[in-house]
């Protein structure tokens, strides 16, 4: 079913995520006011390759910093408690600021488009819908039913309609089979300096196209089964016309530079890292494991607690010392500042993101950091999970045991080195073949194959954009906790469930209030009529998911939490907490 939303033409009414940019279906022909004349028809299509991949990186970069990491437990907040790790997510999601500049991207595709139309150059073509697709793969997995195919039509009306997304997913995986098809192992290079995402590399951009078929096959497995087996069995049945990625030389990532594209980990303020230590579940998580991501993912703790009747100690056996901030507090930004010390006892981005000086500063190398798009070692885990569930043919264990080698490889982690050592002193693992035949790991070793997969992928793909979020989404796997407190934000966030999807905007709803009551009505598995129903209500992609979440017991400020110092009477019953409640919330103990 389609229904009409009307477009605002004005930048300063569109400040949050439903609200649409200016002119972006005016004059499809010439976005942003080129190409309108002959005399332009001998423009390089080049030229609007970084304006293009820029438009949509630096479009997504706040919710990948500051919002999925909190909501898939990669860090746990010191402040900000409507962030994710609070499960009052939907303020985060809603201030994302993710509409506008993706739309507003769209158009941007479009002057690449036009110009490779003119020239007659079919590689830039695919290119643009390649690119068009994944941006649009973002909006619809993030929103739910979006304006899809008025936006990408030569004459947009003025009155959109949004599509379904049940709709939109076939679509945009037609373009992507069609522009892969289209372009030719054999092709001559593109402009290499103006393609920051794979060099001028044609062949890789082939890769990429078939990589988001089999990962937008598997996002909609659970709703379109069939449909999801027959692209996973055509492009695995005959890699020589759909090529897929073969080792890490294939990652799809924009590089960015300390100039006029810094990386978003380089602009982030010292204050902003403060707030997102990495949690306890996913230091304790590679700890356990005996993981060489460790020291190169997360810095070690600048303080330490010596006495584990008081504080929490790090669990990690080597000398230099690595632990997590409590994940899931949801009562006061101050109580989440005072937990166990606060940021010094935590551990924060780690150098292979973020460069600092001893001050905290980044350094100006960090403003390169790679903004990661799509990875080899999430291809293999997609095509592990596929075999395992029986949607193709094949050795799940070998793509499983690939994707895992494959981030190491990623993070040039070694279980020799310094930082590995001094993470694990002589309790360590000799090498990837004990890494993978530990008990925790090893694909025969008694554990659901489908959590060894999501586990291990969950590991290796933090940073990873939008993605985490929307994969954790769609299988609930591994079975990460809330906290008991976030029951209490049902009515004005997720609850003690998983975020299903960004909420319309408060500006949409005030200005169009029928349309967006037409697309709460339509557009989900049950109508959204009050804030507390907007999580219960479902896209199409996730229909059949239950998105409720195994519970821990949130401890209770002060008499729970570890001492702190200036709070008489805190800490007195933490030891009880600590023994009875903390290891409830790692899905592995």
């Amino acid at each position: 079913m389609r229904y009409k939303i009307i477009l605002f033409m004005a930048l300063m009414a569109c400040i949050s995520c439903d609200t649409w940019p200016e002119d972006i279906n005016i004059n499809p022909n010439a976005p942003n006011g080129l190409l309108e004349t002959e005399s332009d028809s001998d423009v390089d299509p080049s030229v609007f390759m970084i304006p293009m991949l820029w438009s949509t990186v630096s479009g997504f970069d706040y919710l990948a910093w500051n919002v999925i990491p909190a909501v898939c437990e990669y860090h746990g907040k010191t402040k900000s408690l409507s962030q994710g790790n609070r499960h009052k997510s939907w303020h985060a999601f809603d201030d994302s600021g993710f509409w506008v500049p993706m739309y507003s991207s769209i158009r941007v595709v479009k002057n690449l488009r036009n110009a490779a139309l003119k020239a007659q150059d079919v590689r830039y073509e695919a290119i643009a819908d390649i690119w068009e697709s994944y941006t649009f793969s973002m909006i619809t997995n993030l929103y739910g039913d979006v304006p899809y195919f008025d936006p990408i039509s030569e004459q947009p009306p003025l009155l959109s309609t949004y599509d379904p997304q049940s709709e939109i997913y076939p679509a945009i995986l037609a373009k992507l089979k069609d522009a892969g098809e289209a372009l030719n192992r054999s092709d001559v290079p593109i402009n290499q300096s103006n393609d920051l995402v794979f060099g001028g590399d044609i062949l890789k951009w082939k890769k990429f196209a078939n990589m988001l078929r089999i990962r937008l096959g598997m996002y909609m497995a659970d709703a379109a089964p069939e449909e999801a087996k027959s692209i996973l069995q055509e492009i695995l049945s005959d890699t020589e016309n759909y090529p897929i990625m073969e080792s890490n030389d294939d990652n799809a990532s924009f590089k960015n530079d300390g100039v006029e594209r810094p990386s978003v980990l380089y602009n982030i303020s010292k204050a902003k890292i403060e707030e997102a230590p990495f949690s306890n579940v996913f230091i304790e998580r590679l700890i356990s494991l005996n993981d060489p991501r460790l020291p190169i993912i997360a810095k070690p703790v600048r303080k330490v607690h010596t006495d584990p009747t008081t504080h929490v100690l790090p669990s990690n056996p080597g000398e230099v010392k690595y632990a997590g901030h409590l994940y899931g507090i949801t009562t006061d930004n101050a109580h989440a500042a005072q937990w166990n010390g606060g940021f010094p006892f935590a551990s924060a981005l780690g150098d292979f993101f973020r460069k600092e000086d001893v001050t905290g500063q980044p350094l100006l190398e960090s403003a390169s950091t790679p903004t990661l798009i799509a990875l080899y070692s999430e291809q293999e885990f997609f095509i592990a999970e596929a075999i395992e569930r029986g949607m193709v043919a094949g050795d799940a264990q070998m793509h499983y045991e690939n994707a895992i080698e494959a981030s190491f490889n990623f993070y040039g982690a070694d279980f020799t080195g310094s930082g590995y050592q001094g993470a694990y002193g002589s309790q360590g693992v000799a090498g990837l073949a004990e890494y993978l035949s530990q008990p925790d790991v090893d694909y025969n070793g008694g554990r659901d194959k489908l959590t060894l997969i999501a586990e291990q992928k969950w590991l290796a793909s933090f940073f990873l954009g939008l993605e985490p979020y929307f994969d954790h989404r769609r299988t609930m796997l591994p079975e990460m906790r809330a906290s008991s407190g976030a029951e209490n934000f049902g009515p004005n966030g997720s609850g003690s469930k998983f975020p299903s999807r960004a909420a319309y905007s408060d500006s949409e709803t005030a200005n169009n209030p029928g349309n967006v009551s037409l697309a709460r009505s339509n557009g989900f598995d049950v109508p959204i009529t009050t804030d507390e129903s907007r999580n219960e209500a479902k896209m199409w992609i996730i229909r059949n998911n239950d998105l409720q979440m195994p519970i821990f017991q949130e401890p209770i400020y002060s008499s729970e939490y570890p001492v702190i110092a200036s709070v008489p009477g805190s800490g007195t019953d933490f030891l009880s907490w600590y023994n009875d409640h903390w290891d409830s919330m790692f899905w592995w103990k």
